[in-house]
């Protein structure tokens, strides 16, 4: 064999990498280079937005965010100036307790509040005009919500944000509660709008007391918690109080159903009256949780009650945990190793562990507006379809102010 023909190339022009393939490598990259990866041809940009396209590659980064880590903390900052924006944050918890920044941008609202993360989405809520807003900033797009019902009178309004994996879907639970009004000889129900993603459409449900199983109650409903619904054990929870009992409500983003769960009767016993009491349902370590705060009966210590459910959905299984903990001025949440996210008076923003009693300041500077926390931090392709923010002006979409100029902290 000559040398000359030992040292042709191959040829590549008659070969072509299986359409499978190509499939398979794109949904294993990270966001950017997909995106640029859109003007290669017409037939890479039609695969890549497909909706089976965006969650394959969905599903191969929430695997590899199960993978073992410390957490991250996901935050708005307070804006430097009133004309200003906030900023979003994130930052990866270490092991040793230090912080390392892993991305900053603006949000794309002014006044919007953050009621929920998942899987790359923002969910923000506009008090003035009820609007609810999706956002991934990673591709820099925004979906406004079709429009749906909002409080018959200045009623409480209270969300939750969930991926079901089982159909690969989004929804968003929205509870209304308009209290009793003047006129009315019953207190109106509880009302219920479910959106679905896939469908892009509302399901409205009014829940009245005698419905829910497992509530046991025939009082009225005089209040809401207007924290966000947290979500364990394939359900959404909020909590609901009464005349008679406070309990927890269910949703299960299954089969979109309600029920009840009692809390243990006179479960504040042993915190002043006297003084202010703040709770928070949470997820503690892996289970559905209460977390109180409030003073001794005697007024001399601040003590925080966990009660957590060990056995879900089992009354009986309620166990408290009491701990001393001063000067709590707000609570964020837990981590999964069941750390309290807490800001306190004179320390600012610390994990305390209520086993070791332990507490590791956050090292975040500017008290937060808004944090969460979050084992399952990563970029998407959801909302590819939804309305891009690159533009150079201030755009005004059904009512809410939206900054295109968020669009220049993500430019290479």
């Amino acid at each position: 064999m000559s040398q000359s023909h030992r040292m042709r190339k191959p040829t590549l022009s008659s070969e072509r990498v299986p359409d499978e393939v190509v499939f398979d490598i794109l949904t294993h990259l990270p966001v950017k280079p997909i995106i640029r990866f859109r003007c290669v041809s017409k037939s890479w940009n039609s695969t890549i937005t497909t909706p089976i396209f965006i969650t394959t590659h969905l599903n191969h980064n929430r695997a590899k965010s199960s993978l073992p880590n410390n957490g991250y903390l996901l935050y708005t900052s307070q804006a430097m100036y009133p004309s200003s924006h906030q900023q979003l944050c994130v930052v990866a918890r270490n092991s040793d307790h230090t912080l390392t920044e892993l991305s900053r941008c603006r949000s794309p609202f002014w006044g919007s509040h953050v009621i929920g993360f998942c899987n790359g989405i923002y969910c923000f809520f506009e008090n003035n005009n009820y609007t609810i807003s999706l956002w991934n900033p990673s591709i820099k797009k925004l979906k406004i919500l079709t429009p749906i019902r909002i409080p018959r009178y200045d009623g409480i309004v209270t969300h939750g944000l969930v991926y079901n994996s089982q159909n690969n879907d989004f929804k968003i639970l929205r509870i209304v509660f308009d209290g009793e009004v003047s006129g009315y000889k019953v207190p109106l129900p509880l009302e219920a709008g479910v959106y679905t993603w896939s469908t892009d459409s509302w399901k409205y449900i009014d829940i009245y007391m005698e419905s829910l199983s497992g509530s046991g109650l025939n009082a009225s409903i005089v209040d809401i918690q207007e924290k966000p619904f947290i979500f364990v054990n394939g359900a959404l929870h909020s909590m609901i109080y009464t005349r008679g009992h406070n309990f927890i409500l269910c949703f299960d983003v299954n089969d979109e159903t309600f029920q009840a769960i009692m809390l243990p009767e006179n479960y504040l016993d042993g915190l002043s009256p006297d003084f202010d009491q703040f709770e928070q349902l949470v997820v503690f370590k892996g289970s559905l949780a209460l977390v109180a705060f409030g003073r001794d009966l005697y007024e001399e210590h601040d003590l925080c009650f966990i009660w957590v459910m060990t056995e879900y959905g089992v009354f009986d299984s309620w166990s408290k945990k009491t701990v001393a903990v001063d000067l709590v001025e707000r609570f964020f949440g837990c981590t999964r190793r069941g750390e309290l996210l807490i800001e306190t008076l004179g320390t600012g923003l610390v994990s305390f562990d209520p086993d070791s009693l332990d507490q590791n300041n956050l090292e975040i500077q500017r008290s937060p507006i808004w944090l969460g926390y979050s084992t399952d931090f990563m970029e998407s392709l959801v909302l590819l379809d939804g309305v891009n923010l690159s533009s150079e002006s201030l755009v005004l979409l059904d009512g809410v102010n939206v900054s295109s100029d968020v669009s220049s902290e993500y430019e290479d």
